[in-house]
Formats: structure tokens, C-alpha cells, sequence
């Protein structure tokens, strides 16, 4: 399955409220079976639920930003690190936060550089994965839909806000 061209079977508008509930689900998943002393959100999606798994588990957020992408068009095969991970995580029981996984690819990539630092364990959870995916530990929810992600589901275009078109082009295939 390649990341970026894989099937949506249909639509799933998702509202901050139920993201946030999700979000809840996927902390109590998690904290049954780990313990994570620092959250590393990838950036750009991956910020959002990992900020909201931080909070719940009352530890340290940081960001890592790795992409394949420059203003969200893909222009590189391998992901190149923008924001590389803080040696803050030496020792420490790591969660790293994606928003979606397809392949685990870009998990995978995150992970090799935080174990650069020496982390006591790196374990992974993503928002969404589809049903064909490599699966992380945990996920919040396993869905072959296009997610509009509440984040970014619109943006400002010359002033006026609209759905995003990254979104647009998709739904254009999915509800054909």
C-alpha cells in the first residue's frame, strides 16, 4: 500500500468534540498498558493529538518535524528532519504521536532519531489508521474513510476560508 495513494471508502467530517473524545479513548488504551514520561507529537498532524495525549497524562510535549513535503505538496522521497528531537528524551519512556498511519514509515523514521538520544523505550500512537495499515501499539481509530481533521479541514485562501484542497481532490475520487 503506498502512503500517499491508498482507498477511502467514504467521508468522516470529524468535529473537535468527537476528536476529543477519541483522544480520551485513546489516553486510557494507552495508559493500561504504558507509562510515558515524555510525548513527541510529529509535526504537522501528529502536534495536535499529542498535545491533547501530554496533557492527559500530565507530562512533557515536544515536537519533531520530519516531511516529505514543503507547504504540503510532496517534493522528496525520504522525509527530511526540519525539527530533530531534543536530548531531553535520554532515559525517558517515550510516546510518539502521529495523526494517521498508513505504513508506518514516517513512525519508523521518528523512531530511529529519538533513539539516537537514548531513550529508556519508544512506543507509538497515531489519531487514525486504515484498516490495511501497519499498526502502531495504539490508535484511536481504524477507519478506511477520508478524515477531515478538524485542524485542518478548512483554510484561508485570499482572505476567505474553504475546504482545504488537499481534502477537496480526495472527496472528488472518494465520491465519485
Amino acid at each position: 500500500m503506498d502512503s500517499y495513494n491508498h482507498y477511502h471508502s467514504h467521508v468522516l467530517d470529524l468535529s473537535w468534540d468527537e476528536f476529543g473524545r477519541l483522544c480520551k479513548e485513546l489516553a486510557q488504551k494507552i495508559r493500561s498498558e504504558y507509562a510515558p514520561e515524555v510525548v513527541v507529537g510529529i509535526a504537522k498532524g501528529g502536534v495536535i493529538p499529542g498535545v491533547v495525549l501530554a496533557s492527559a497524562f500530565s507530562v512533557d510535549f515536544f515536537p519533531i518535524k520530519l516531511s516529505r513535503r514543503h507547504n504540503e505538496r510532496i517534493v522528496r522521497k525520504e522525509p527530511k528532519i526540519f525539527v530533530p528531537p531534543t536530548t531531553d528524551l535520554k532515559g525517558k519512556r517515550v510516546l510518539l504521536v502521529d495523526d494517521i498511519c498508513i505504513q508506518m514509515q514516517t513512525l519508523n523514521y521518528a523512531k530511529a532519531e529519538i533513539q539516537k538520544i537514548g531513550p529508556r523505550e519508544v512506543r507509538c500512537a497515531t489519531f487514525a489508521v486504515h484498516k490495511n495499515s501497519k499498526m502502531p501499539e495504539w490508535y484511536a481509530i481504524c477507519t478506511d474513510a477520508l478524515i477531515l481533521m478538524p485542524w485542518d479541514r478548512d483554510v484561508l485562501v485570499k482572505g476567505m476560508w474553504r475546504l482545504n484542497p488537499e481534502y477537496e481532490e480526495e472527496m472528488q475520487r472518494v465520491l465519485c
